[in-house]
């Protein structure tokens, strides 16, 4: 056997804290060179005292970086603005990598003050980094801007904080706005819509975006949206949370205010939702695959409704409260498969899964209901309930109300049973 030479520890320790050092050092000095190359907005008469009214001083140094290097650079302070900046092909950034969540003001701020616009718009290239957007109302508004408008393609948003914004990030529902790319963005307290992503073509990509509704004014769960998808090719979703809306994710293919319309095409991976009515709503022509993920919700966590609705959802945990944790209400298919189905609040009788109509595939999961566990009504085309775990309490595991011309095979359950039938529960 050939002998493997190997380097003393104190020889390796070196190695090791010399190339920690070359690597740590090149990225410093990459930083430094964007830096050293970015328009400083404070060079051009900003304040950043919260105060002054610094609009003058954004818009000069966008204009100037988008005839030269395109990147304008805020350090940290508090700036007011008064009307939109926009930013194409130029990106606004703020000094370094910072703190982004809602509890530590570590990033420089820009505080809106006008009402009749967003605060950024976002045309072809634009870019948004390192920034904290807050707005101060007089009162509870009715509506507002956005804080952020997408307009363009190729548009970049990142390490941002928005708070108490009417809507977060839109885009405009009229342009191609393809390639869009969020990530790490936590949102306070937004009235409307955290974000709203419609128009585009090719692979969006959104990442570890969070939108919160928890104060400081008591909105309970009556309205809000989390996240709006409308027409979009291949959506990519990862690590998206959404707290307190009435809607945690909602697929639209006709969304008010926007010319464009169709559905969306993508994959949520790892997201969730807490404290909001209704988790996931389908609501058109929309193909959405969910793997993995927690959502918890007081209503539904899950609602399908569209003819041509395609939605698969696995090794999900979904949970609700006080209404089926499931409702297909019509669709082209939809797979739950390897699921946690909760329905665990005494206080209803709600069904843990309610199929009302298209065709269904719901197997290998784990039901568990202070009600029956599947109601099938006569609507539902077609459905296979199989190889399911299913503990209802003493309800009907399965209440089949099929119709004449629906298919169904009920087989292959470990249930158990209820103690009471009445005529149309039929147990598998």
């Amino acid at each position: 056997m050939r002998a493997v030479e190997l380097l003393p520890a104190a020889g390796l320790l070196g190695a090791l804290v010399f190339t920690g050092g070359a690597v740590g050092g090149a990225e410093r000095a990459a930083t430094g060179a964007v830096e050293a190359s970015a328009v400083d907005v404070r060079a051009l008469g900003a304040k950043g005292d919260g105060k002054a009214d610094d609009t003058a001083a954004f818009l000069a140094a966008i204009s100037r970086a988008h005839s030269g290097d395109g990147v304008v650079l805020v350090p940290r302070g508090r700036y007011r603005i008064s009307r939109p900046l926009r930013l194409d092909k130029v990106a606004l950034n703020g000094s370094g990598v910072r703190a982004w969540p809602a509890d530590v003001d570590a990033l420089p701020a820009l505080i809106p003050t006008h009402r009749d616009g967003p605060a950024i718009i976002l045309g072809a290239g634009g870019a948004l980094s390192g920034l904290g957007i807050t707005y101060h109302w007089d009162e509870e508004p009715d509506e507002g801007p956005p804080a952020v408008l997408i307009s363009g393609i190729g548009a970049t948003i990142r390490d941002l904080r928005i708070r108490y914004a009417w809507d977060g990030i839109l885009t405009d529902g009229e342009h191609n706005v393809g390639r869009v790319n969020i990530a790490n963005v936590f949102m306070v307290s937004i009235r409307n819509v955290g974000i709203r992503i419609t128009g585009t073509w090719d692979v969006p990509r959104l990442c570890n975006i969070e939108v919160w509704n928890a104060g400081p004014v008591p909105r309970g769960l009556r309205a809000g949206t989390g996240f709006l998808l409308g027409k979009n090719d291949l959506v990519r979703m990862t690590d998206c949370f959404a707290f307190g809306m009435h809607w945690g994710f909602r697929f639209e293919d006709r969304i008010e205010g926007c010319k464009i319309e169709g559905g969306t095409w993508g994959v949520l991976n790892g997201c969730a939702t807490d404290f909001c009515a209704i988790g996931m709503s389908v609501k058109g022509g929309h193909t959405v695959s969910v793997s993995g993920g927690s959502f918890w919700n007081h209503q539904e966590s899950l609602v399908v409704e569209g003819g041509d609705a395609r939605v698969r959802v696995t090794g999900s945990e979904l949970k609700s409260n006080g209404a089926p944790v499931v409702r297909v209400r019509s669709c082209d298919h939809a797979v739950l498969t390897g699921c946690s189905l909760l329905r665990p609040m005494k206080t209803f009788d709600a069904p843990a899964v309610l199929l009302e109509g298209g065709r269904v595939v719901l197997g290998t999961n784990h039901i568990e209901s202070y009600g029956p566990g599947v109601v099938i009504e006569s609507g539902v085309r077609s459905a296979a309930v199989t190889g399911n775990m299913i503990d209802s309490h003493g309800h009907a595991a399965v209440v089949d109300r099929r119709g004449p011309q629906s298919t169904i095979v009920i087989e292959s359950n470990a249930v158990t049973l209820s103690s009471k039938k009445t005529a149309d529960e039929e147990a598998p």
